[in-house]
């Protein structure tokens, strides 16, 4: 009877150094990994919005306190100019890991200049790719009639036949599913829910870990993403036709000025060289691009530029591995000034 006495008393002592841990964790995590609360729809420019007025702090990567405008987005309660381009992408436009004003779409209007006669409005959405930014198409359009422009950011053109077909397949827009009316409609138990996430960071981050995992597991890895003999496959089948096809699509959506941002992801070899991950695709997106007046911007080059002069690598903050993760403020820097050139040839 001690004996047991004695082991009930020592899972009593265990159970509140536990509790006490996790508390403890827990309050450190609102310093270091806080997101902002989501709200999905499904008719629209994106997948979602994040609640209007909330904060967020990302430091994961780098380090980033989020704040979101009325609108849902994370353009920190920029207003829409009289002439704007809309950037859309995922989390690399988004711009969880990056403080304030480094982000490409922030850097780029402050070169636009301060008279806000021009600017761009950041709707970039973590899980945002290419193909699901072109299935929201629609939503953009729908939402944001008066830009002059559209950017698509994208870190992989690894889209294969079928991909690029299903590309094409548009979600819709519904007017009404703005950020106010979605939380107004939410139910008090969904409200008591996101009240009760916001105050545990600590288990947000460790079911994003699970999901994270989880799809990691079920996904191809980066080795079969870029395999050389299914991509030669594809291209001498019909990939170039479903390309075409995509981009005579996205032409025929609008006229306005449309730009694909693409900035490949890195590699550091052994020898200390740094390494582009591509399949090959950029040609075909070059010269198809080229055919619907669609600017391509690829990265490709000034990466590599930065790197041999001065080894700026475009991926990687002080608290990760260099050349993995996000984009880090260089690669946004670069990014901005290639948009630039791009969107001031257009404005002159």
């Amino acid at each position: 009877m001690q004996t047991f006495r004695r082991f009930i008393k020592q899972i009593f002592s265990w159970g509140i150094a536990l509790a006490i841990s996790l508390f403890i964790m827990n309050l450190v995590s609102f310093t270091f990994y806080d997101p902002c609360q989501e709200l999905v729809r499904q008719q629209g420019s994106t997948t979602g919005f994040l609640l209007p007025g909330s904060h967020g702090v990302y430091g994961m990567e780098g380090y980033c306190i989020a704040n979101i405008d009325e609108n849902g987005y994370v353009n920190r309660d920029l207003p829409l100019a009289d002439s704007y381009y809309i950037v859309a992408g995922a989390s690399h436009t988004e711009g969880l890991f990056l403080p304030l004003r480094l982000r490409y779409s922030d850097i780029l209007n402050s070169m636009l200049g301060s008279d806000n006669e021009l600017r761009v409005y950041n709707i970039g959405r973590s899980g945002n790719f290419f193909s699901i930014v072109l299935q929201h198409l629609d939503g953009i359009l729908g939402e944001f009639p008066d830009a002059d422009g559209i950017i698509i950011e994208t870190d992989t053109l690894t889209y294969d036949t079928k991909a690029l077909y299903d590309s094409q397949t548009q979600t819709g827009y519904d007017p009404s599913e703005t950020a106010s009316s979605i939380y107004a409609g939410l139910t008090d138990r969904q409200r008591f829910s996101m009240q009760i996430k916001q105050y545990l960071p600590l288990m947000r981050e460790l079911h994003k870990q699970i999901l994270t995992y989880e799809s990691i597991s079920q996904e191809d890895s980066p080795s079969d993403i870029l395999d050389p003999d299914f991509w030669a496959q594809e291209y001498a089948g019909g990939y170039s036709d479903a390309l075409d096809s995509l981009m005579a699509f996205i032409r025929s959506k609008t006229d306005k000025q449309i730009i694909i941002l693409y900035h490949p992801a890195v590699s550091i070899e052994d020898d200390g060289s740094m390494k582009l991950m591509s399949n090959g695709a950029e040609p075909y997106y070059r010269e198809i691009c080229a055919k619907y007046d669609i600017d391509f911007v690829d990265m490709s080059k000034p990466y590599m530029e930065a790197y041999r002069k001065n080894h700026t690598v475009p991926y990687g903050f002080f608290n990760t591995t260099m050349g993995a993760g996000h984009t880090n403020r260089a690669a946004h820097r670069m990014m901005a000034e290639e948009l630039y050139k791009v969107i001031s040839v257009k404005h002159d």
